[in-house]
């Protein structure tokens, strides 16, 4: 004989209000297995899992119109419901790594001294879409260019992204104040140009930065600069390449 609970014991027993129950029912997500002739719900043991299905969907961001398909999918078992939360379990939780990460890099640089909230944005964007930004340097980059970034950003990622964005931070300040020939502002320059170089590795010929398309991306690449920092910063950087190649 079928085990059946009230809508209230069921409450009880997965901790999801009647209230949500009802809700669910008047969205096709979660029918309850019987219903009596004077309208009460009743479920079974087995009503669980799609609810925790519901629940961590719900947890991880989903609409319940996305959740919907996902529950009506009749070739879905319990074995693929779990894999299937788990893997999202796993993203979620390489997620939240990420903020983590952003944060307490954000956190040691202010420790530094004032920051610029464009710069601090920068910083977080990149970290946050740093999975992002390598799977496109793969249809740009050479592999063995690709791989030498990972390599550095694994193991000493945070001390780039401390003295990538100080010295950005030194840029915007002196780009307001001195000449794009000023001689601390070409060290700066020339410090951030050297960082480049260690990233990408002694192998590649830093004239194809010019051919890559960065400026189709904007959602994938924030800029730090204003776009009068980014003109003066040009400026700046001819001045510096001119005398390089001099």
């Amino acid at each position: 004989m079928k085990k059946y609970f009230s809508i209230g014991e069921f409450s009880k027993l997965t901790g999801v209000t009647q209230r949500a129950l009802r809700y669910y029912d008047e969205k096709n997500l979660l029918k309850p297995s019987r219903v009596s002739e004077a309208g009460r719900r009743y479920y079974e043991e087995k009503d669980m899992l799609p609810l925790q299905l519901i629940i961590s969907l719900k947890y991880l961001g989903f609409t319940l119109e996305d959740i919907e398909p996902l529950l009506n999918d009749k070739k879905a078992n319990l074995q693929d419901s779990l894999k299937f939360q788990r893997q999202l379990m796993i993203q979620k939780q390489e997620h939240l790594n990420q903020v983590i990460k952003a944060l307490d890099n954000a956190i040691e640089i202010i420790e530094e001294g004032e920051m610029d909230t464009r710069v601090l944005y920068f910083l977080i964007h990149s970290i946050l879409n740093e999975k992002k930004q390598f799977d496109w340097m793969r249809d740009y980059f050479p592999e063995q260019t690709v791989n030498h970034v990972m390599e550095m950003y694994e193991t000493k990622g945070g001390e780039v992204n401390k003295e990538a964005t100080l010295l950005i931070q030194k840029v915007k300040d002196l780009i307001h104040t001195r000449k794009p020939d000023d001689s601390e502002l070409q060290e700066v320059i020339h410090e951030l140009v050297t960082i480049v170089f260690d990233l990408l590795g002694n192998d590649f010929d830093l004239e194809e930065l010019e051919t890559i398309p960065i400026d189709d991306n904007p959602s994938l690449f924030a800029s730090p600069f204003t776009e009068q920092e980014e003109k003066s910063l040009q400026k700046a950087m001819e001045i510096y390449y001119s005398q390089r190649m001099n």
